[in-house]
């Protein structure tokens, strides 16, 4: 079976060209980059590992694009008018983005004493991560719900502060079975078919942007 041109997008940053391929399939399969296609699919396929940290931009749309720390009244895990508005701007932004997972911490200011700010912490995670749920979130999609307390306050003091006790929701993934934009596994899987299929020629594939961090 003979080839005619195929051109395939390099996801990692440059490009690889294959023009002219005159060779029969599974030729050069001792080729070193050929043998260790398990290996180069879950390296090009791997969302986190796509150039410019594929990760990375998505945590920093969600931040950009919708407030992702929700305030609380001192001594308290109720969820106020404002509170609730940026949990609905969460939920919507989640459902707009299927494929991601986050998290969700508790913090509180520095009153009080650790073991009891730790519980309180805890009891807003809980309260924020709910209302997420209440709003259409998937369970499996709010991968931790846990507690920081006072260790990482937001404005050193020791006062009651405002901005301290607060809840912070942030990515902390993709869900299962997602390999990153323009890659996902029907189109490998399409474009694996095409390859060893009996066609005189491949059809060519148009370069993907990979990403979608903005």
């Amino acid at each position: 079976m003979m080839f005619g041109k195929i051109t395939i997008s390099a996801v990692l940053g440059g490009a690889f060209f294959i023009a002219g391929c005159t060779n029969e399939v599974g030729i050069g399969a001792a080729n070193n980059s050929f043998g260790i296609s398990h290996g180069n699919n879950a390296l090009v396929q791997s969302a986190e590992y796509q150039r410019g940290d594929y990760l990375t931009d998505v945590r920093a749309e969600f931040a950009a694009q919708v407030p992702d720390v929700v305030t609380f009244a001192f001594d308290s895990a109720s969820l106020d008018r404002s509170a609730r508005e940026a949990l609905n701007a969460q939920a919507n932004w989640l459902r707009d983005n299927p494929n991601v997972r986050v998290r969700v911490a508790g913090h509180t200011d520095l009153v009080g004493g650790e073991s009891y700010n730790d519980r309180l912490g805890l009891l807003r995670a809980r309260a924020a991560a709910r209302y997420l749920l209440r709003r259409g979130v998937a369970r499996g999609r709010i991968d931790t719900v846990e507690s920081l307390g006072e260790r990482e306050p937001a404005v050193q003091t020791e006062s009651r502060e405002r901005q301290n006790r607060r809840t912070v929701t942030e990515v902390a993934g993709f869900t299962h079975g997602f390999v990153g934009e323009g890659m996902d596994g029907q189109r490998a899987l399409l474009m694996y078919r095409r390859y060893v299929s009996d066609s005189v020629e491949a059809p060519s594939i148009q370069a993907t942007t990979v990403g979608g961090g903005s």
